[in-house]
C-alpha cells in the first residue's frame, strides 16, 4: 500500500520518575488492537516512542513526520504537560511552547491528541493552527483515558467521522459507568467541521481545512466551557480551596474550568502563562482581603489587566470581599462592580462560611448563564 494513503500516528508516552506511573503500555496496545478490529485497519500506522524527554520532541516529530500526534502522560492543573528533562528533572511544557512546536509541522499534522489531565487549556490553544484537538478537562483516570480514545480510534479505523468517533469514545466511558464523560473535550480550528472529517482528510485534507490567517484563527469546542480565573493571595489559599469545592460540580460538568496563579509556583510557571489564563478568561474572581489590596505584584500583574479587559468588554470581573478590609471599595478599579456577598459582610464574618460561599457560587452561575445565553 501506498505510504501516502497510510495515517501515521504517533505515540508519544512521558511519565517521569517523580510521578505517579500511568498504564501507557496498556493504553498503546489497546489502542492498536481496536484499530485492528476496523474495515479500514491497513490505513493506519502507529509509531510508538517511550519516555519521551523535552530535548527528543522535535526530532521524533521530523523522523516521522505523523498526521495524528498522541500524548500520553500526565498533566499540571495549571496546564502544563510533563516531560522529562536528561537529568531525569521534571520538565513542565506550557501550551505556548506545544503550540510554537506544532506550527513547525502543520502540513502533516491535523490532529493532536492530549491524553493527559487538565490538558484542555493547551488543547484549546493548539487548535489555533491544527484542525482537531482533544484534550482533558480535569484529572482523567487510567481506565477513563484508556477507554475513550481507544473505542474513539476503533470508531475512525472505521471510516466514522472525527466526530462521531468522539462520540462514540464518550458513548463507551457511559456503557462502562465510568463517570467521565464530560472530561474529554474536542476542539477545532476556525472553518472545520469534525462531522465531515473522516481518516482520508487527515492525508488528503479538503479545501475546507486550508489554513486561515493564524492571527485570526479561533478555537472553537463542540461543548464550549466557560473559563474562570481566580486571583488571590497566598494567605488567603484556604478560603480559595473551600469555594473551589462549592464549584465541584459546575466542574465535573464541563460548564466550567477554572484557573489561577499561584505565587508560589511564580518560579516554576511563566509569566507568559499568567497573561495565557487572563486572556482566556470569560470571569476573573478576585478575592479581595488586606493581604490582596497589599499584594502590588496582584494589583500590577492580575487586577489592572482584568480591568482593562473588562474595559473592553471581554470579561466580567467580580470581586469578592473574603475578609475585613479597609477602604478597598474606592479604588477606582472597583468602582462599578457587583461586590460578592451581596450584603458586603466579608465571607470571614459569617458564622457559616459556606453558606457565604454558596451564595458567591449561585451568583456567578447566574453570571455563567448570562454568557451562555449571549454566545449561543
Amino acid at each position: 500500500m501506498d505510504e501516502k494513503d497510510i495515517v501515521k500516528i504517533l505515540f508519544l508516552a512521558a511519565s517521569p520518575t517523580e510521578t505517579g506511573r500511568l498504564q501507557l503500555d496498556l493504553e498503546n496496545r489497546t489502542i492498536k488492537e481496536n484499530i485492528r478490529h476496523g474495515s479500514n485497519r491497513d490505513h493506519f500506522k502507529v509509531e510508538n516512542e517511550w519516555a519521551v524527554e523535552d530535548n527528543t520532541l522535535l526530532e521524533f516529530m521530523n523522523i516521522y513526520h505523523p498526521n495524528i500526534v498522541h500524548f500520553s502522560g500526565h498533566g499540571t492543573e495549571t496546564g502544563e504537560l510533563l516531560l522529562e528533562g536528561p537529568d531525569r528533572t521534571i520538565r513542565p511544557i506550557p501550551g505556548v511552547t506545544l503550540q510554537a512546536l506544532m506550527r513547525n509541522f502543520i502540513d502533516s499534522v491535523h490532529m493532536v491528541v492530549l491524553n493527559a489531565c487538565h490538558s484542555y487549556q493547551e488543547a484549546q490553544m493548539l487548535a489555533q493552527d491544527i484542525d482537531v484537538v482533544i484534550g482533558m478537562n480535569y484529572e482523567v483516570s487510567d481506565q477513563a483515558a484508556i477507554e475513550f480514545i481507544s473505542r474513539f480510534y476503533q470508531a475512525l479505523s472505521f471510516g466514522n467521522s472525527l466526530q462521531n468517533s468522539f462520540d462514540q469514545g464518550i458513548t463507551q466511558l457511559k456503557i462502562k459507568n465510568i463517570p467521565e464523560e464530560h472530561n474529554p473535550q474536542l476542539f477545532t480550528r476556525q472553518g472545520i467541521n469534525a462531522s465531515k472529517i473522516t481518516w482520508k482528510d487527515l492525508i488528503k485534507p479538503p479545501v475546507v481545512m486550508g489554513r486561515a490567517n493564524k492571527a485570526e484563527g479561533q478555537a472553537t469546542s463542540t461543548n464550549r466551557q466557560i473559563s474562570i480565573f481566580v486571583s488571590y493571595a497566598n494567605e488567603d489559599k484556604e478560603i480559595y480551596e473551600r469555594l473551589d469545592k462549592h464549584f465541584t460540580t459546575m466542574k465535573r460538568l464541563g460548564i466550567i474550568k477554572l484557573t489561577r496563579f499561584d505565587n508560589a509556583l511564580a518560579g516554576q510557571f511563566s509569566e507568559q502563562r499568567l497573561t495565557e489564563y487572563l486572556n482566556a478568561a470569560d470571569i476573573v474572581l478576585f478575592l479581595v482581603s488586606p493581604d490582596f489590596i497589599a499584594s502590588d505584584s496582584l494589583y500590577e500583574n492580575e487586577l489592572k489587566p482584568a480591568i482593562a479587559r473588562r474595559d473592553q468588554g471581554l470579561t466580567w470581573v467580580i470581586p469578592i470581599l473574603i475578609k475585613p478590609t479597609a477602604n478597598w471599595e474606592e479604588d477606582k478599579n472597583f468602582v462599578g462592580l457587583l461586590a460578592l456577598p451581596r450584603n458586603h459582610k466579608p465571607i470571614s464574618a459569617w458564622a457559616d462560611r459556606d453558606s457565604a460561599l454558596l451564595e458567591v457560587a449561585q451568583e456567578v452561575r447566574n453570571v455563567i448563564n448570562k454568557i451562555t445565553a449571549k454566545k449561543a
